[in-house]
């Protein structure tokens, strides 16, 4: 395993992604590691970023892009679970969520203001991230939305659980986690500690996200499996159309921001990806360990 599944605490990561516990088990852990997104010390990041050549400096705003992206989207849409929860420990829980995902979007707009200098506060940093949107991410974000926006509170448990297979599983336990794991070696290797700091911490928290997904799926397809096993094996396949189709379309363009960005090939960051989406179907019981 590589990046973040290597660090100290990633055998509690690997834990929470499993679900390994009950709701009120995540719950706790919530209570117990709360983090400010102001004490993150950007001090050397700021001159690292400003040290880097155009080529460096493209790749890590491409990079903040996705995070941007990632955060401002994931933090809106998170309305619609709470709506559409089918009890109150999943309510609870996505609620903790909601708060996680802007203190995320906090951290985020300290990197543009002090690392990157970029003025104007939300605004400002959103249209930059607009104009480093790339057309694969593009893509994902429209299929997140298509499945989270069916959300209503009369929602039934098979709009649900797909809505969490996409979001939770897919969004932040494949796509998300692959870019955090790869993201974290260019951190260590262009010496970035604050953001490096800043997505351990994160990724804690995505951690313990993923893992209300897993509790979810896992109870869905213990309690319905044909029609749980369905919902999950369509979204897979879509899944999987979805991001072969994006890998082959992939200019050299792309490749060249993926490399500088994450320090590998497209066909490199689809790799991993495809690694973490077995892992996660593994654990809700999709497939056999």
């Amino acid at each position: 395993m590589i990046g973040s599944e290597e660090t100290s605490d990633g055998a509690e990561a690997q834990s929470l992604e499993r679900g390994d516990g009950a709701c009120d088990a995540l719950y706790a852990h919530w209570e117990r590691t709360q983090w400010s997104a102001l004490a993150l010390d950007l001090e050397t990041d700021r001159a690292t970023f400003a040290a880097l050549d155009d080529e460096a400096k493209r790749g890590m705003v491409w990079i903040f892009a996705h995070r941007f992206h990632a955060e401002f989207n994931v933090a809106r849409l998170l309305a619609p679970f709470l709506l559409a929860a089918p009890s109150y420990d999943m309510q609870l829980l996505l609620a903790t969520q909601v708060a996680d995902e802007h203190r995320h979007l906090q951290a985020v707009l300290r990197i543009y203001r002090e690392v990157f200098g970029v003025e104007g506060g939300i605004e400002a940093v959103r249209a930059l991230a607009d104009r480093n949107m790339d057309y694969v991410a593009e893509a994902l974000y429209g299929e997140l939305e298509r499945y989270v926006g069916r959300l209503t509170a009369d929602s039934d448990e098979d709009e649900f659980l797909a809505a969490i297979v996409v979001y939770h599983l897919i969004a932040e336990g494949v796509i998300a986690r692959a870019a955090q794991n790869l993201a974290a070696g260019q951190y260590a290797r262009l010496e970035f500690p604050g953001l490096a700091a800043g997505q351990r911490l994160v990724a804690r928290d995505e951690a313990r996200h993923i893992g209300i997904g897993v509790v979810y799926a896992r109870r869905r397809l213990a309690e319905a499996p044909e029609r749980g096993r369905a919902v999950v094996g369509n979204i897979v396949e879509i899944f999987g159309e979805l991001t072969t189709s994006l890998l082959n379309d992939a200019g050299s363009d792309m490749e060249a921001l993926v490399r500088s960005g994450y320090g590998v090939d497209p066909a490199g960051f689809y790799a991993e990806a495809m690694r973490l989406l077995q892992l996660r179907l593994r654990s809700i019981g999709f497939l056999d360990e």
